[in-house]
């Protein structure tokens, strides 16, 4: 059951809908939900999420997940707590107010009902920092404890590969190649396979030689180490605490003066200016020709988009551009904007991680639906359990990339036998994931 119908709402009722699960939706908003009826295969009901006889009225009772992912903290709470007086087994709430969370314990104590909480601005913050470490990247995920590491990469048109065989590169040891996005098509590609200008990776391996093959492929081998971020609201200002965490010191732009202020008193490695941020000749003369980021997360799409092309026009090397509506991600970069962060895509990232079955330990969802990453423990007497995976008939349309055995990184082979307690990580196109989770789980 899913309470609301926004876009992540709707994101999530069409990729399990299109997996064969029964899923309900309820929203106020009928218009949103008519749209949602004629795109996914999912039951739609018109009413209040927060209301304990809608919810009642849904068969709430009979749901195995609730994910209230409304854009009100508070409705998505009381749903999840109405929810799991009804005996449903696990909820989950999108919550943006940090009042209501304990750090590193989750939602508060005082809000019982509420399994696990996401949390967009902590998701994009973090994502902006793992994108700040990847030369070149569109994209970063990390798993298994940080042991490995999934980076998106569109090869430069001057890169040195283009044109040859991935068998030619001469990538370093610890990574895969394990799918390839060209022309709006995903493939799983093989040794022979030719990569070409524009074309977008997917890379999998040990972080270090991840980065290499990051830069290798994205030309961005010299990474500038400055930084500056443009908005100091909730994303904005969690943004540049992670990038301080991470060793830069941002400059970071507000046009609110108090807002400025309290940001100033926060950041303790950060220059705080008072300004638009849109100036070509107040951003020329503190720098932006010289930053190696800059990250526009104003909470305004519009205006992020036009400062991270402001700022890649003036030298910017690498704009990244916060970004609420996924039409604009899907343009954004053929505009000259490097990346585009979506908070709605990454909290649907996060709640895939509970909607996975079986062993699934962790999940990342891939833009431009690529497809999905999978971080699967490996359970006795499963498929893929005890012999060698070139005999396990494993699902087309997925790689089983890397196995990690406690401190051991394994780069998957035909000849290697994963074991019982051997984390795996899977690359799978939507339409193999099913088959994916099965092949992991005890028979």
């Amino acid at each position: 059951m899913v309470v609301g119908a926004g876009e992540v709402g709707q994101y999530i009722a069409e990729m399990l809908g299109r997996e064969g699960h029964d899923v309900a939706v309820i929203d106020r908003d009928a218009e949103r939900l008519q749209q949602l009826a004629d795109e996914a295969d999912a039951l739609t009901i018109v009413g209040n999420g927060a209301s304990r006889r809608v919810l009642l009225e849904a068969n709430v009772a009979n749901a195995a997940i609730l994910m209230a992912v409304t854009d009100s903290d508070e409705v998505n709470m009381i749903a999840c707590m109405v929810a799991k007086r009804a005996g449903v087994p696990l909820t989950v709430a999108r919550i943006r107010n940090e009042d209501y969370v304990e750090p590193g314990k989750g939602v508060s104590s005082d809000f019982t009902g509420i399994d696990r909480v996401i949390q967009p601005e902590a998701a994009v913050a973090e994502q902006v920092g793992r994108l700040a470490d990847y030369p070149g990247t569109l994209e970063v995920e990390s798993f298994a404890n940080g042991q490995v590491s999934m980076v998106e990469v569109r090869v430069d048109r001057h890169s040195t590969v283009v044109g040859k065989r991935i068998m030619d590169m001469g990538l370093p040891r610890g990574v895969l190649i394990t799918g390839l996005l060209t022309r709006g098509e995903v493939a799983m590609p093989r040794g022979s396979t030719v990569l070409g200008q524009e074309d977008t990776v997917f890379i999998v391996g040990i972080p270090d030689p991840v980065k290499q093959t990051a830069a290798l492929l994205s030309g961005h081998r010299k990474e500038r180490h400055s930084a500056m971020v443009l908005g100091c609201g909730d994303i904005g200002l969690q943004i540049a605490l992670e990038l301080e965490n991470r060793g830069l010191r941002p400059k970071v732009l507000e046009k609110d003066h108090e807002r400025a202020m309290e940001a100033a008193a926060v950041l303790s490695h950060c220059l705080v200016l008072h300004d638009e941020g849109l100036s070509e000749s107040f951003l020329l003369s503190e720098g932006v020709d010289e930053v190696g980021l800059f990250v526009a997360a104003t909470g305004d799409d519009r205006l992020n988009m036009l400062a991270a092309l402001q700022a890649k026009r003036l030298g910017a090397q690498r704009t990244i551009a916060v970004v609420e509506t996924s039409d604009f991600t899907r343009v954004l970069q053929s505009m000259g904007v490097d990346v585009a962060v979506s908070p709605r895509q990454l909290t649907a990232s996060a709640v895939l991680r509970y909607v996975r079955k079986g062993e699934v330990v962790n999940a990342a969802l891939l833009d431009k639906s690529a497809g999905e990453v999978l971080e699967l423990r490996v359970s006795p007497n499963s498929a893929v359990s005890r012999s060698p995976l070139r005999e396990g008939r494993f699902p087309r349309g997925a790689v089983l990339a890397v196995l990690v055995r406690g401190e051991e990184v394994i780069m998957a082979r035909g000849d290697s036998v994963p074991r019982p307690g051997d984390l795996a990580i899977v690359f799978s196109a939507e339409e193999a994931v099913t088959e994916v989770e099965r092949m992991f789980r005890s028979r």
